[in-house]
């Protein structure tokens, strides 16, 4: 559970723009400076006033603690834990709990040190909670006596000005300096006792290797509540990436009656293997599973959960489903050859920037380092050079990149790390895949749904989609994504239906609430969720629109064609920035339109719903053998906004009929070109709205380019540039919007 703790918070407050005299001796160790805004405090005390009852008491408990009146500052902060707002937070009796402790040891009257009435106040506290709220202890500890310093520091550099600083200004580095105080005096007695209330509360170990049957290593960690049932549930977890530390869902989690079990793929943490991404997860997942069911704490039932590449490896477990493996609740799972490293037969730079990412530590620096690859990739784009010499641009050779690179074919290289065709026959498991419609990882969550489907006539299999980007589903979702508001209902908490679930098939209770039906998901715009037994359920028609010239036009034009021509050598642009386009915006970024072409409807004069992936034709002649294209569909709103329907789609066309076998194109012929494998969405597009199609070619410093030769995509350079591509949309071309009509 995602939460908002009440620490630091600093509040906007509406105070008089009077002045206060505050001189800042320039060292924090100065004992001055303790003097000097102890008076501050003194006088804003004296004075505090605000309107609004909550910031009224979180400031005033704050203030009342730096003066030194610890019962005052004990009222205030328990007025501040009784206001409804607060009211069934897991963590609401200890609200504050670092000033509690504080202003109670600073209150006992017993004979000893400091540090002894802190130990005993601390146990005292300990000892009167609720094992839920011991979960969150550590959370109101977590800022260091240094970082508030540097906070202080900073605070005064831009706050204070010709030694005067605003009543609101004060009552900030009064909450500043008391908080510091607190972290400084306290923080090395609270956190051996906390880890300490860990340790009494669970069973934990994070250093657990398994050697398997072909002599690898996987490191796992596992907890578990011991005052449980002694033989419980496991949730697993299987990942790429090194996360060891314990946080506060594994803790509630083991609370709801499951051990929690982390495990992760060769290479990573403890195994002393190399690093493998998607290799063997096929086998070492169920290794995983049949150490789980040899513990004595197990009771033979497992689940798995965890999205994008921990989405990928429940799949590759399914492949050769465990006996013990009774559910799994994949998030924007990752599709290994359907949507990464390579989507629509599309290879991306991101790529490399992913494997520099996953190492025995991940390495979260080198990912978020965004200087060196915005010169990475531009520097791969200026010069022209081939796509499989990036990894060389970077600094050193990649083996798995370049192994990569010679399956440019959804061939068996990728089906065989994951279920296909016929594997999914034999998954008869229930599964809940969570999802949304920006989610980049969507087409794979959305292979796996579908072949399920396909394979497997009674597939118990749910779905739930919404208007949630990548790490949104895997994380948590927040109000807004890229510039878009969400539906209110929208923010749904996927950990918790995800709990209910596990309940739901591991313990025999109810099936969660929010799932009516098969297939949930959000129309955006309409602030409803909807549900249908099957997804084919969920519209009754397409709205066709032909591509004629500039518009979209829903009856067939006299045949024409635009044209268009493409410069692979016309280098001005680069990238400078990582940060997607905003999904609802002013305005398409120009930028974006670079190399495209626009296409509007008419005005509709009703709404209406859209419901699933867009799909249709584009018949077109090219002067070369091949080319990449990308398309987005957005709704334009009466307002004149633009919002963004789903993730743009792109495909690689020598592949567009056909993903494990490339079809070069015939040059100056006219070829059909499907349009499928897109992204699903919902919405309601409103009365006065257009939809808008954006159609083009891929030729940017963050994709592979294809220059048309017919040549390994990979091996080209800017020397077959050459000729620009030519090209001609032919207006029977036509995109089909899947539509629920009343």
């Amino acid at each position: 559970m995602k939460i908002t703790l009440l620490i630091l918070v600093l509040f906007s407050l509406n105070f008089q723009s009077q002045n206060y005299y505050f001189k800042f001796p320039g060292n924090i160790e100065n004992s001055s400076i303790n003097d000097n805004i102890k008076k501050l405090n003194v006088e804003i005390l004296r004075i505090y006033k605000n309107g609004d009852k909550i910031k009224f008491n979180d400031n005033i408990f704050r203030l009342y603690i730096l003066n030194g009146d610890y019962k005052k500052g004990l009222f205030y902060l328990n007025e501040l834990k009784g206001f409804p707002k607060y009211k069934g937070l897991d963590y609401q009796e200890i609200i504050g709990i670092q000033f509690e402790l504080y202003a109670l040891s600073k209150l006992s009257s017993e004979n000893k040190s400091y540090r002894d009435k802190f130990e005993n106040t601390f146990n005292r506290k300990i000892n009167s909670i609720s094992d839920k709220s011991k979960i969150y202890l550590g959370d109101f500890f977590r800022y260091t006596e240094e970082a508030l310093k540097n906070d202080i520091l900073k605070f005064i550099k831009t706050d204070v000005v010709n030694d005067s600083i605003s009543e609101a200004n004060a009552v900030k580095l009064c909450r500043y300096y008391i908080s510091y105080i607190i972290a400084k005096e306290t923080n090395h007695i609270a956190l051996p006792l906390i880890e300490k209330v860990d340790r009494e509360e669970y069973a934990i170990n994070d250093s657990v290797i398994i050697k398997t049957k072909s002599g690898n290593e996987i490191s796992l960690g596992f907890l578990r509540y011991k005052k449980g049932e002694n033989k419980v549930p496991t949730i697993l977890n299987f990942s790429i990436y090194n996360r060891r530390r314990l946080n506060n869902n594994e803790k509630l989690n083991s609370l709801r009656g499951y051990a929690i079990v982390n495990a992760y793929s060769r290479g990573v943490y403890l195994s002393h293997d190399q690093i493998t991404p998607f290799e063997f997860e096929i086998e070492d997942v169920n290794e995983v599973i049949d150490w789980i069911t040899k513990q004595s704490w197990s009771d033979g039932k497992v689940g798995m959960i965890g999205g994008s590449y921990d989405g990928f490896s429940q799949w590759a477990a399914a492949k050769n489903l465990h006996p013990a493996l009774k559910t799994i609740i994949p998030s924007a799972s990752v599709g290994f050859g359907v949507d990464f490293p390579m989507y629509n037969n599309c290879f991306s730079p991101y790529m490399l920037r992913w494997l520099s990412y996953v190492d025995k530590k991940t390495h979260y620096e080198i990912f978020n380092d965004e200087k060196k690859w915005l010169s990475v990739y531009n520097s791969y784009y200026k010069n022209g050079t081939a796509f499989n010499k990036l990894d060389s641009i970077y600094g050193k050779t990649n083996v798995i990149f370049q192994k990569w690179l010679k399956h440019p074919s959804f061939d068996e290289y990728w089906r065989s790390k994951m279920p296909y065709k016929r594997d999914f026959a034999k998954i008869n498991i229930p599964v809940l895949t969570l999802t949304g419609y920006y989610d980049a990882d969507q087409r794979g969550a959305m292979y796996y749904y579908d072949e399920h489907h396909k394979y497997n006539k009674n597939a118990n299999h749910y779905l739930v989609i919404g208007p949630y980007g990548h790490s949104g589903v895997i994380s948590g979702i927040n109000e807004e994504y890229n510039g878009y508001k969400i539906d209110s209902v929208a923010k749904i908490n996927i950990e918790e239906i995800s709990f209910q679930w596990f309940d739901y098939i591991l313990k025999e209770k109810k099936k969660p609430k929010f799932l009516k039906d098969k297939v949930n998901y959000q129309v955006m715009g309409s602030n409803q969720w909807k549900s249908a037994s099957k997804i084919d359920q969920i519209s009754n028609g397409n709205l066709k629109l032909f591509l004629n010239k500039t518009k979209l036009e829903e009856t067939e034009p006299k045949l024409d064609y635009i044209s268009q021509m493409v410069s692979f050598s016309d280098r001005a642009d680069t990238l400078r920035s990582f940060n997607d386009e905003k999904v609802f915006n002013d305005k398409i970024s120009p930028e974006y339109l670079k190399d495209r072409l626009v296409f509007e409807s008419d005005v509709f004069e009703n709404s209406f719903e859209i419901n699933g992936s867009f799909t249709g034709n584009l018949k077109t002649a090219i002067n070369k053998k091949d080319m990449d294209l990308i398309l987005t569909v957005y709704e334009k709103l009466s307002s004149g906004k633009y919002l963004k329907l789903s993730h743009e789609s792109f495909a690689r066309a020598s592949y567009a009929k056909d993903n494990t076998k490339r079809n070069l194109l015939r040059p100056n012929v006219v070829e059909n070109i499907p349009i499928k494998n897109t992204f699903f969405t919902s919405r309601k597009v409103e009365k006065g709205s257009r939809i808008i199609v954006v159609l083009g070619i891929r030729k940017s410093a963050d994709t592979q380019i294809n220059y048309g030769t017919g040549k390994d995509v990979s091996e080209e350079t800017i020397a077959d540039a050459k000729e620009p591509l030519e090209i001609k949309w032919y207006n029977d071309s036509y995109i089909e919007i899947p539509v629920m009509q009343n």
